[in-house]
Parts: C-alpha cells; sequence; structure tokens
C-alpha cells in the first residue's frame, strides 16, 4: 500500500506542479491568453480523441462509447442549462468562468481513473506498480499543462487557480487509496468512467 500511496502522491505533485504554471502566466496579456486557450482547446480534444476514448474503448469495447455519449450529454445539457447566451470568450479573449466546470469534472473523473489504476496495481509486483505510476506521471505533466493554459485563459483569480489544480490533483492519491480500501468496478466500468471522460472534455 505505502508503494501504491507514494507513487500516486507524486502523481499528484506531477500533475499539481505543472498545473501551477498558470501562476506564472497571469499577468500575460490578451494575445497570448488567446494563443493559450487555443493551444488549451487543442490539448483537450487530443487528450479526449487520442487518449481517454481509446482507452476507454480498449478497456470496456463498444460500451465505452455508450460513457462517451452520456459524458458529453452530461456536460452539454448543464452548460446550457447554467447559462441562456453561448458566448466561449469575453471580448478581450478571456475564456468564461462556465467553462471551467466541464473542465474540472472531466478532469476529476480522468484523475479518479488514473488513482484507480494506481490502486489496482496494489497486487502487482514493485516493479509492475513502479512502471505504471512513471507511465501515469509522465501522463499527468501534459494533463496539468493543458489545465494551466486554461486557467490563464479564463483569469480566474491566483486562489481558484491554487484550489482548483490542488483539488485536481488530490483525486489520484484519494482514488488510489480508496481503490485498495472498497470494492471497485472491474476493468469494464473503469472503461466506460475513461469514455465519460473523454465525452466530457470533448
Amino acid at each position: 500500500m505505502s508503494t501504491v500511496l507514494l507513487l500516486a502522491l507524486i502523481a499528484m505533485v506531477g500533475f499539481s506542479g505543472a498545473g501551477m504554471v498558470a501562476l506564472v502566466g497571469k499577468k500575460s496579456g490578451p494575445s497570448r491568453r488567446s494563443y493559450s486557450s487555443a493551444v488549451a482547446a487543442g490539448i483537450l480534444l487530443a487528450l479526449a480523441f487520442a487518449d481517454l476514448f481509446p482507452e476507454g474503448l480498449e478497456m470496456a469495447g463498444t460500451a465505452a462509447i455508450g460513457g462517451f455519449v452520456a459524458g458529453f450529454v452530461l456536460l452539454f445539457l448543464t452548460e446550457a442549462l447554467s447559462r441562456v447566451h453561448v458566448d466561449h470568450l469575453a471580448e478581450d479573449g478571456a475564456l468564461k468562468g462556465t467553462l471551467l466546470w466541464p473542465l474540472f469534472l472531466g478532469l476529476a473523473v480522468h484523475n479518479l481513473a488514473d488513482g484507480f489504476v494506481l490502486g489496482v496495481a496494489a497486487g502487482a509486483s514493485t516493479a509492475v506498480s513502479g512502471l505504471l505510476g512513471l507511465g501515469i506521471l509522465v501522463h499527468q505533466v501534459p494533463v496539468g499543462l493543458s489545465l494551466a493554459a486554461i486557467l490563464v485563459a479564463s483569469r480566474v483569480t491566483r486562489a481558484k487557480m491554487v484550489w482548483t489544480t490542488l483539488a485536481l490533483g488530490l483525486a489520484i492519491p484519494i482514488a488510489a487509496v480508496s481503490t485498495m480500501a472498497l470494492p471497485v468496478p472491474d476493468e469494464g466500468g473503469l472503461g466506460i468512467l475513461t469514455g465519460a471522460a473523454g465525452g466530457v472534455l470533448a
């Protein structure tokens, strides 16, 4: 258990550390924020379609398609019902704050799924757990950077940047420890959740 918890904490630090890059970019001008918005959108679409959705298909087969569609519809309806007029950019090029909820939910599911995978690895050898932890760490750094780009583009306060980044990072060790303590879904269930995370980010 201590190895898995250590790996989960390292993955959390990688994600949160990369996400804290947003604190450095807070003072950038409108044109840089506009570019960071475009880069972040590209990263999130790539994450949804090149990583999460295929990973979900691999784990759960076509059932992951249902998860993807459910995640997309859930967030689409949430966004549509939370505001009447859909206008993603304010006049100065900043992302509106309502866009952070779909991102937060999608990354929370994603990080919970990574923590789940680490928790399941508790039964494997130390070498397998270590390699899996390294893979998740390498995977989490660009995810944290995409979060940083979106937080900069949305022009949220520094306190909200720190809170969002730490809360999402904590999802990894919480899920890892919970997985070891509670009965959890099988690989198919995780695949559906991963597909749903992709749908939320799409």
